[in-house]
């Protein structure tokens, strides 16, 4: 403090208890506890009393306990609560729920300018972000009042209605309201759907079967509300219906064995391929397709299953009733072949009847193996009906019958001992077939081929279409037999074997094959001859095919025709010592590079 102190203070002498030594004191500074200022109301005994007695009821309505909970909303972040719009701009609207301040809306959100004071459903998205604020939105507390009556809907099985407008993969999606829905492709109908596309942008009822809360996933099926129904429509149509009775229906899907026909209200029957037509088909889809509107006739129910047997050809006769009145023995009939087998073929004349042509009867003189190799599927043929068996609805047909037998007039026109130029037509394991005229084939047995040959099989010396010179051998025309030789052509070589081989001589000979017994050799003239097991220095695999031997006729058996042979091991030795001195050479060659 210093001593230049303003005029208007004063020193004032302390008391004893006082520590300081003085107090300044502005004597200018006014006293507003002056009853000149400071007007003070006094009260008498009986107006404190009066007070008293108001404060003693306020405080009993105090005390209630509901004056505390007034207007006290308890609130939770994520959840759905109402507001009042307090004020907006041109970016945000302020609501108030409640709470110690307004929350915020972003404008963009209201398809339509809530008006000051309207009420609004909001959803309480955060308590403060980062700025402070509270955050509602009106675009969520839309979404979590639809996801409430879908969440109710789910619980209560109530069936509620969606748009189609997508398809995606195992299935469509459903718009329910704005929330998507996934509906499986086996749940859009109670029939197999094979047009997806066809349920686009079109409202169905549905139901939901699957409600996930934490994913948000529903699932809804269409189906169930038709089975459903169909349910009940199935026992009024099972009540209505009789065997015998034709309706109408759709082909709703075909298998391998059959369709099925959706006949309306959810009930199906099947009509099985053996009753679509009296004829024979491969496929139901070569006489149906799906979505097809036809006619059929029920021909079994089965209640206690819910089956219906369905057939079309019972709409009509049965063409083999009136089999005799149409068709006739020897009548010539122009079919087309539906079915081939190993031993014949079966024509189609007319729809549902059927006749079979066997092999034997394709032609009066050819061999023929398999009928695939002159006909197939589809191709039309002439013939003639040979029989006809009603009550087991069989006929045989006949090609060849359309021309003479030519063995009528075989034993006129060949003779024994003739020799004629023809081709080999087949080869069977027996023998083979050649063709000595347009209409005539004869057969050529192995044993026929070769004098000094053994054959086993006829194709590992002669060849399909090959040309050859044969001699008749024997001809039976009640029999259809013309008996041929290609040996019988020149002179039997065993008749002068000694002109060609001695005993005790060396030959050269080819290995034509092994087996056990020993090894079959081929001679020059075209002999063959056999070195026996018993001779053979090691396995008879040790010679193959081909292979070029030294060897010594041992024995010449003319009555058994059988040449016997052994190697001969001198010329083996002789090969053996050269092969090694030419490997010796090799080695030595190696060796000096």
């Amino acid at each position: 403090m210093t001593n230049n102190q303003p005029d208007n203070l004063e020193t004032i002498k302390s008391d004893d208890n006082i520590t300081k030594d003085s107090v300044i004191v502005n004597s200018s500074m006014k006293n507003y506890l002056d009853s000149k200022i400071l007007k003070v109301k006094s009260y008498n005994l009986d107006e404190i009393s009066k007070i008293d007695k108001n404060i003693n009821l306020s405080t009993d309505v105090i005390e209630e306990p509901e004056i505390y909970n007034k207007n006290i909303v308890e609130l939770n972040e994520k959840q759905l609560v109402k507001g009042n719009v307090v004020s907006l701009n041109n970016k945000e609207v302020l609501v108030d729920i409640g709470f110690k301040s307004e929350g915020t809306i972003s404008l963009s959100e209201f398809d339509v300018i809530p008006a000051i004071g309207q009420e609004i459903d909001v959803f309480l998205v955060v308590f403060e972000d980062r700025h402070g604020r509270l955050i509602l939105s009106k675009e969520r507390a839309e979404f979590e009042k639809k996801w409430m009556n879908l969440r109710t809907a789910a619980s209560d099985e109530t069936i509620i209605k969606g748009i189609i407008v997508k398809r995606i993969k195992g299935g469509m999606v459903v718009d329910l309201n704005g929330i998507n829905a996934f509906l499986p492709g086996s749940q859009i109908d109670v029939k197999p759907v094979s047009d997806f596309d066809s349920y686009l942008n079109q409202e169905f009822e549905f139901k939901i079967v699957k409600f996930n809360e934490l994913r948000q996933n529903i699932v809804v099926s269409r189906k169930a509300i038709m089975s459903d129904h169909s349910d009940v429509n199935k026992k009024e149509i099972f009540d209505s219906i009789e065997k015998g009775m034709e309706i109408d229906g759709i082909v709703k899907n075909i298998t391998d064995f059959g369709a099925f026909i959706d006949l309306g209200s959810g009930v199906d029957g099947l009509l099985h391929i053996t009753d679509i037509t009296w004829g024979r088909i491969n496929h139901p889809s070569d006489r149906l397709s799906i979505g097809e509107k036809i006619k059929v006739k029920i021909i079994d129910i089965d209640v206690d299953k819910s089956r219906l047997s369905l057939g079309t050809k019972q709409l009509t006769q049965n063409p083999w009733d009136n089999i005799k009145n149409n068709f006739s023995e020897n009548d010539k009939v122009e079919g087309k072949i539906v079915n081939i087998m190993n031993y014949g073929v079966f024509i189609e004349i007319e729809e549902g009847i059927e006749g079979l042509v066997h092999i034997s009867e394709f032609s009066w003189t050819k061999h023929i193996k398999h009928p695939s190799d002159i006909y197939k599927v589809g191709d039309k043929v002439k013939t003639v009906i040979l029989s006809i068996d009603q009550d087991n609805k069989k006929i045989s047909l006949g090609v060849k019958q359309l021309s003479e037998n030519p063995w009528n007039e075989v034993e006129n026109k060949f003779k024994v001992d003739e020799i004629y130029d023809g081709k080999i037509s087949t080869i069977i394991p027996s023998g083979v077939y050649v063709q000595i005229s347009d209409d005539i084939e004869g057969f050529v047995n192995n044993e026929d081929i070769s004098w000094t040959r053994k054959i086993k099989s006829a194709s590992s010396i002669l060849n399909q279409n090959e040309e050859v010179k044969v001699k008749v051998l024997d001809v039976v025309a009640s029999d259809r037999k013309l008996l041929l030789g290609i040996k019988q052509l020149i002179e039997d070589p065993w008749m002068n074997i000694n002109n060609f081989f001695k005993e005790k001589t060396s030959v050269q000979g080819t290995v034509l094959f092994n087996m056990d017994k020993g090894v079959v050799v081929l001679l020059d003239n075209e002999f063959e001859g056999i070195i026996p097991a018993s001779k053979i220095n090691g396995p008879v695999t040790d010679y193959q095919m081909n292979d070029l031997l030294t060897l010594n006729i041992e024995e010449i058996n003319i009555e058994n025709r059988r040449i016997v042979l052994s190697i001969d091991e001198s010329k083996v030795e002789k090969q053996d010592s050269k092969k090694n001195q030419s490997e010796d050479s090799t080695i030595d060659q190696d060796s000096d590079k």
